[in-house]
């Protein structure tokens, strides 16, 4: 949701740093000073609180010292003219106004002061008092835990059924890479000003953020035309016309054959609903390859895939010559036989979509090829780059790029607000249900992504639009529960979406 006209510039991800250093210029450029701008983002917010709260609501502004506090203060200002009861509480409420003034931030506090509001400690907000708490402690510039008093005010905060509006970022959350390394706070609403901050869509960000608010403030298109993304949100528009509808005189041998390459005992239903997920995405022939004692078991599951035991490895390599492209991981196992069957796969010169126990191995055998697409949850990403969850979790940008540099390879890493490095850019993809968090998820996009590239979709766009499409069948199947959603549940939204049905669910 954003109030730029510029569609485009709203889907443009940017670093804490670039914002930082490009308002000012984009600013000047547009003849708005940075005192201006200060009244600009207290005004967009204030518009915002009253889209949502009516005076007059009670509301409790906490500010901090910064920038961020100024915002704050302007709103304070101007929801107590509109007939709001506002109380200030500030960091340092006893803060002595020197003269001259010497910052917007401090122009602001004198203002609100001028008009007789009064500041108290931040240690007296009881937020179950007010009807909305608006959150202007910390801007984009934290990059630390909290410590001291904002710890206990952000804990009484979350604990109360208060909604919050965050002002720029929510106090706590890591702007720049979505880590929340301590205390932080939980926002209904996040009016974010100037550019989207790409940290504020993936990992922990999402249980902070709620719903996120661009507001440019007027220098949007400016500063976009000032400093270029790196990365980019896709919305469900973004594939577009990749998968065009199919000639009348079509065959299944021109829709591509997929090889799934994984089930070993006791794990044959991770290559069934990747079987299954090729199928309903489109491929025109499915064929599995699997360890001899569950060959009936995933026969028997679906008869319109061809299914071979493979006790001799190089019973393989017919069904490699064959193939489209091969799925690689589920249900694989890290047994003898799946040592042997993963290191014959590697071989090839086919492209590879890796998951599961794929990317186990793959991290104990390291390849680095453009054959290569990887999707890996946060534990997988640790094991391929020797490193822990937590560190993956503390920057996932960094992560997915040191991926795609040790292994050469185009790169997904899931988890809320995925992200992809691939041929065709950088993007996030911050759709999905908590639904999705059941057995399986993995599997099914797996054989989704590979039915994609089997029917002649380029590599990075299927990465990309399977990534989309499955996130938005998980949304469409836990509309009837989260709980107890189970991945075969996505299937008939997986057929929709992949004929173009749905798409515009934005």
């Amino acid at each position: 949701m954003t109030n730029t006209d510029n569609n485009q510039f709203s889907h443009c991800l940017y670093r804490v740093e670039q914002v930082q250093q490009g308002e000012k210029k984009a600013a000047e450029a547009c003849s708005i000073s940075m005192t201006q701008l200060m009244t600009a983002a207290g005004k967009a917010v204030f518009r915002q609180l009253k889209q949502h709260f009516p005076a007059p609501a009670r509301i409790a502004v906490c500010c901090g010292e910064g920038n961020n506090g100024g915002d704050g203060y302007i709103v304070a200002r101007l929801a107590q003219e509109a007939g709001y009861q506002v109380q200030v509480f500030a960091l340092k409420p006893d803060t002595e106004l020197l003269k001259p003034i010497e910052s917007d931030a401090h122009r602001a506090r004198s203002a609100w002061r001028a008009q007789g509001g009064s500041e108290r400690s931040l240690a007296d907000c009881a937020p179950e008092h007010f009807d909305v708490v608006v959150d202007a402690l910390f801007g984009v510039g934290l990059n630390r835990a909290l410590e001291g008093e904002p710890v206990t005010w952000v804990q009484r905060v979350n604990g109360s059924t208060t909604p919050v509006i965050s002002i720029d970022v929510p106090s706590g959350l890591n702007a720049d890479n979505g880590h929340v390394p301590g205390a932080a706070v939980r926002a209904h609403l996040t009016v974010t000003l100037v550019a989207l901050k790409r940290g504020l869509l993936t990992g922990k960000a999402q249980d902070h953020t709620g719903e996120l608010v661009l507001e440019d403030l007027g220098i949007g298109k400016r500063f976009q035309q000032q400093n270029d993304a790196d990365w980019f949100r896709l919305d469900a528009g973004a594939p577009g016309d990749w998968l065009p509808a199919r000639e009348r005189c079509t065959h299944k041998g021109e829709q591509g054959h997929v090889l799934i390459v994984g089930g070993q005992p006791g794990m044959s239903g991770a290559v069934i609903l990747a079987m299954q997920s090729a199928l309903r995405a489109g491929a025109g022939k499915v064929s599995v390859a699997c360890h001899p004692d569950v060959q009936a078991t995933v026969a028997a599951a679906q008869p319109e895939a061809m299914v071979h035991g493979i006790g001799d490895v190089e019973a393989l390599q017919p069904l490699l010559s064959q193939a489209s492209v091969v799925a690689l991981g589920p249900g694989l196992g890290q047994s003898d036989w799946s040592q042997n069957v993963f290191s014959k796969v590697m071989k090839t010169d086919i492209l590879k979509v890796i998951d599961a126990d794929g990317l186990n191995l793959l991290a104990s055998n390291p390849t680095k090829s453009q054959k290569l697409l990887l999707t890996p949850h946060p534990g997988e990403a640790a094991r391929l780059l020797q490193t822990t969850t937590d560190d993956i979790a503390a920057d996932r940008f960094a992560a997915t790029t040191q991926l795609r540099e040790k292994y050469g390879a185009q790169v997904l890493l899931k988890g809320a607000g995925s992200l992809l490095v691939t041929d065709s850019g950088n993007c996030l993809i911050d759709r999905g249900s908590p639904a999705m968090a059941s057995g399986g998820m993995g599997d099914l996009l797996t054989g989704l992504i590979s039915g994609l590239v089997a029917q002649r979709m380029a590599p990075a766009q299927a990465l990309i639009a399977g990534t989309l499409w499955h996130a938005m069948a998980g949304e469409a199947a836990g509309k009837n529960g989260e709980r107890g959603t189970i991945a075969s549940d996505l299937l008939p939204y997986i057929r929709r979406l992949v004929n173009g049905y749905g798409r515009d669910d934005d």
